[in-house]
């Protein structure tokens, strides 16, 4: 079992450090927040050595492997939610919940976990401890909204604000992806067409030209060409584009590669700013729940670091959790991270003025989630006519391209130059 060195402060402000042997980074957290101590900066001190090497790997692989089997759709976790707050609203045991919830949910795979859960509660495990078992399912924003609510004896308003939280951030995810459903699909679809045209329809009128006697124009012989080279070489191609593929696909995982494309979503034209304002709406809204909830604002900085589905935010979020550490106020470090709109900085820096933080991060995330589906309406508008437009200007170049010489077939045959 790995071992982790730790920082912390208690509720005076003193310091703390030491070595805590857990099972993860969460359990530590758990013991610390048990001795009633603030992390501040936690690392693995795993030993050294292939051997380690070989178990880390095995252990990510394993880690993936169990996520992608105990996957749960948010909706449904939404779902359990609400109903969990409702039978304890109504005074039922929470084992008892549990058991029914499983029972009678309409996602099979969530059942079974939720069995497991009831299982450990029931073993006398806290409900956040035994759903931190299960990442797939739940993840660690919803873990700590629980084991606030554990702690608050607010378990059942905290799963209605949960729900609802995740009903929010579902449908906005459904607006932004229909969004962008559009074009992806127009651009597969032309890179198809492209596919068709080079691979089926050039040669045919390669075929046809190689009969002619006179000049080509220069767009028709760039085209044929084209297609005279992938066509003769279509296997050499066929594994280059696989090849590389798998390299993009690698890279993409990589810090920097995530980072690069994450980067570039913010700067693509028509779209760039509605990613980014749909990033920096999940970040002020999971925030604002976190710290209504009571969660410390240093464990919800690090707890919702991938919320915003963006590399270029998480940094960002870790430059801000390392100024609070060093004693900063929220807003100003905000401010010095550079990625946050100024909207944002200054309805922070107003919520900690006045000790309303999550009153006004909420605030500030139904306006911008306003504003995304006002761009959402309007670009469902705007792309459908410059789709095909540019669909349509690309495939009328290369039939332009491919029926020039014809243009010209009248001149060849009175030059009597047409080939028998």
């Amino acid at each position: 079992m790995p071992s982790y060195f730790y920082k912390a402060r208690d509720e005076s402000g003193r310091a703390h450090e030491g070595i805590e042997i857990a099972a993860s980074e969460e359990e530590v957290l758990r013991m610390l927040e048990n001795s009633k101590l603030i992390p501040v900066y936690i690392e693995s001190r795993a030993p050294g050595g292939v051997a380690a090497a070989r178990g880390e790997v095995r252990r990510r692989l394993d880690a993936m492997v169990q996520h992608w089997r105990t996957s749960v759709k948010p909706v449904s976790v939404a779902l359990f939610a609400r109903q969990l707050s409702t039978m304890i609203s109504a005074g039922l045991p929470l084992v008892r919940s549990l058991r029914s919830i499983a029972r009678d949910h309409e996602d099979p795979r969530l059942s079974t976990i939720l069995e497991k859960v009831s299982d450990d509660v029931q073993k006398g495990e806290t409900l956040s401890g035994a759903l931190a078992k299960h990442p797939g399912a739940f993840d660690e924003v919803f873990v700590s909204l629980v084991n606030t609510g554990e702690v608050a004896g607010t378990l059942d308003r905290i799963m209605d604000q949960s729900a609802t939280y995740m009903e929010s951030a579902e449908a906005l995810r459904l607006k932004v992806q229909a969004a962008l459903r559009y074009p992806t699909f127009v651009l597969s679809f032309a890179v198809l067409i492209l596919v068709a045209m080079v691979v089926k329809i050039i040669p045919m009128f390669t075929s046809i030209y190689s009969r002619f006697r006179v000049p080509l124009p220069l767009p028709t012989r760039i085209l044929l060409g084209i297609s005279q080279a992938v066509v003769g070489n279509l296997l050499l191609v066929t594994g280059l584009t696989i090849v590389a593929a798998i390299v993009a696909a690698y890279l993409a995982q990589t810090e920097r590669g995530r980072l690069w494309i994450d980067q570039t979503k913010f700067n693509l034209p028509l779209f760039g700013p509605l990613i980014r304002m749909y990033a920096v709406t999940k970040f002020a809204r999971t925030l604002g729940m976190l710290t209504g909830s009571g969660t410390q604002i240093l464990y919800a900085l690090k707890v919702m670091r991938p919320v915003p589905g963006n590399m270029v935010l998480e940094q960002g979020i870790e430059q801000v959790r390392a100024r609070v550490e060093e004693g900063d106020p929220l807003s100003r470090a905000m401010t010095d991270a550079g990625v946050f709109p100024e909207m944002l900085v200054q309805m922070t820096a107003t919520g900690e003025e006045t000790g309303k933080l999550d009153e006004m991060l909420t605030r500030t995330a139904e306006f911008y989630e306003q504003r995304v589906t006002a761009q959402v309406d309007g670009l469902s508008s705007l792309v459908e006519p410059i789709a095909i437009v540019v669909l349509g200007g690309l495939v009328g170049v290369m039939l332009l391209a491919l029926y020039l010489p014809i243009f010209n077939l009248g001149q060849a045959m009175r030059s009597g130059l047409l080939g028998h």
